[in-house]
């Protein structure tokens, strides 16, 4: 779900921009210190910063992990308010009629895509969620969640990775690294179906499922199985609550209510 950025006030004198690109950074947590270091502020710049930042809510002070490391400097993690932060967007917002008409093209484009058997990835599952499911004029990215099948099958021999080489080696690009072109496949359908529309903002799967939720969380399956996706967030969500009680998820997914879940936009 994507913020406006433009609504995030200055934090002890530093842009809303400025503070996503620390929270981006830190991977979840960072000491106090590793501002200094990383961002090159002195040692009182960066505790008024931290302090700023656990009084707006975006990172709360980890006294557990700074117990437990024996660390001569405070740590922070960041919160849920502070993980919008980092998903947030500059842009600026757009009308909803431009938004409708995004999206419109975006399905498209997935048709295409599924159409096409050049591309060694299909579209399996399309979600809308975030602002563009809300009542107003003016919103900000479209935001959707998108789950990609594998045309290949991963076999245990391993000849997928020929397949997915072969397919970078013949789009005419230039790849540095193994990994690179091992995952072109994938991002060649993600490219194709952004289609350099700063109004879409693309999540993954696997981040639309497993990303706390909101209670008022709304989200419309545009592609896929309806019910399938509303037992998915189910059963995400109640991992979740296992894991944070201390507790070990063993059930099966036959064991979930999913008439709990969330329920899509109709």
């Amino acid at each position: 779900m994507t913020l406006d950025l433009g609504t995030v006030p200055s934090i002890a004198g530093e842009s809303a921009i400025r503070i996503r690109d620390i929270l981006r950074r830190c991977h979840g947590a960072f000491r106090e210190d590793w501002l200094s270091r990383k961002f090159r502020y002195s040692e009182c710049q960066a505790h008024e910063i931290a302090k700023a930042m656990e009084s707006a809510g975006f990172v709360r002070w980890d006294r557990e992990r700074e117990r437990r490391d024996n660390s001569p400097f405070p740590w922070y993690s960041v919160t849920d308010a502070g993980d919008d932060i980092t998903r947030a967007s500059a842009a600026r917002r757009i009308r909803r009629k431009t938004a409708t008409a995004a999206l419109m093209e975006f399905m498209k484009r997935v048709q295409r895509v599924n159409a096409s058997p050049e591309y060694l990835y299909s579209v399996k599952r399309i979600a809308v969620f975030g602002s563009f499911l809300e009542r107003r004029e003016r919103i900000g990215d479209v935001d959707v969640a998108v789950d990609l099948k594998s045309r290949v099958e991963f076999d245990k021999n391993h000849k997928w990775v020929e397949i997915f080489r072969q397919h970078a080696w013949s789009s005419g690009r230039n790849f540095s690294t193994f990994d690179e072109e091992i995952f072109w496949p994938r991002r060649e359908v993600l490219l194709t179906l952004k289609s350099r529309k700063r109004s879409i903002s693309i999540e993954s799967w696997f981040s639309f499922v497993e990303m706390e939720k909101p209670k008022n969380f709304r989200y419309k399956v545009l592609f896929g199985d309806v019910n399938e996706v509303r037992c998915e967030l189910a059963r995400a969500r109640r991992e979740r609550r296992m894991e944070s009680s201390g507790n070990t998820p063993t059930c099966v997914a036959e064991d979930f209510d999913c008439s709990g879940s969330w329920a899509p936009v109709r």
